[in-house]
């Protein structure tokens, strides 16, 4: 797709490459079946509406050339000839984008994959890979207030978000837990997928990716030969920032974004800015954060396979539990 959805942009192509993912995939749910009359409508392909443009579909025809890309030492245009290896652009700073810690200062957490606001490993992320590849790093955190009944964790680009942009800030959110024990004190590395974690008993996660486990750093999602490659890097700021929270559980969950005059999901939205928002609407005793950086550079952009949402407490009670997670 022309955006990965999580943010993975080429630098300079956030705002136009959004649009191309839009455009693209809003057709093709204009279907006219009400959302909670198809109890199926989770298993339709969710992938295509995040990731609906393949990195084969290449700039449109109507792009001009300094859209598509400078002329190449050929004098075709598209893809610009990219000799050697891409500059790389710092999209903010990791240490001058505000923090979101608050409460007790106690409340700390840390990783021993990375120091703060240093390189995430690249084996942690999608460098040289398949997009959407990697494995998780570990977490561990201290100090959290007494009276806490479980954690939530929201993983974030953090450079897209400090841009604050409405039209780019779905692309922010990678993967979001919740109902994580009051015991836990930790998140071990290379987690797998699953809605419900094996992992951390008793949590429950969600990314768009088809298994829902942790989606990693890519900010550098098209490979050299893909045409919307534009011969630059960026390097992005991450964060997982961990929520002590006064309930046990997380019940209510919010709904996907849907279309109202058709009441399919609205193309491109991302479910876990839903819940991310949710959960920092809740009166946390406190919250942490602990950043890393990222130039990470797929080698293949390849979409995540389709995904279900989570049952809304509504489908819940409805007994609509067949074509949403439970």
């Amino acid at each position: 797709m022309a955006r990965a959805y999580l943010g993975q942009s080429q630098h300079g192509n956030v705002d136009k490459l959004a649009m191309d993912v839009d455009t693209a995939v809003g057709p093709g749910w204009r279907l006219g079946a009400k959302y909670l009359m198809i109890r199926t409508i989770h298993r339709i392909a969710w992938g295509t509406v995040l990731f609906g443009v393949s990195a084969s579909a290449g700039c449109s025809s109507d792009e001009s050339d300094e859209e598509a890309g400078p002329t190449d030492t050929t004098g075709t245009t598209g893809s610009p000839a990219c000799v050697g290896d891409p500059p790389v652009t710092e999209h903010h700073v990791c240490a001058d984008i505000p923090s979101e810690k608050s409460g007790d200062a106690a409340f700390e957490l840390t990783s021993p994959d990375f120091a703060f606001c240093g390189e995430i490993p690249a084996s942690m992320t999608c460098d040289g890979n398949d997009f959407g590849s990697g494995a998780s790093p570990a977490f561990s955190w201290s100090g959290a207030p007494a009276n806490t009944q479980s954690f939530a964790a929201v993983f974030k680009d953090i450079s897209i978000l400090a841009d604050q942009n409405p039209e780019t800030e779905r692309f922010g959110y990678h993967w979001v837990m919740w109902n994580i024990p009051a015991s836990a004190n930790s998140l071990p590395g290379a987690m797998t997928g699953g809605y419900h974690s094996t992992e951390v008993p008793g949590a429950l996660q969600w990314s768009s990716l088809g298994s829902y486990g942790f989606f990693t750093p890519c900010p550098n999602p098209f490979p050299k030969e893909a045409p919307m490659f534009a011969c630059s890097l960026v390097n992005d700021s991450y964060a997982l920032t961990l929520y002590a929270l006064p309930m046990a559980s997380l019940d209510d969950l919010p709904a996907p974004d849907l279309d109202p005059a058709t009441g399919m999901p609205v193309a491109g939205s991302n479910w876990v800015v839903n819940m991310a928002h949710a959960i920092e609407a809740l009166p946390a005793l406190a919250v942490t954060e602990y950043r890393g950086t990222s130039k990470a550079w797929a080698a293949a952009f390849v979409p995540p396979s389709a995904a279900e949402f989570p049952c809304t407490q509504a489908m819940l009670t409805a007994g609509m539990t067949d074509g949403c997670l439970h």
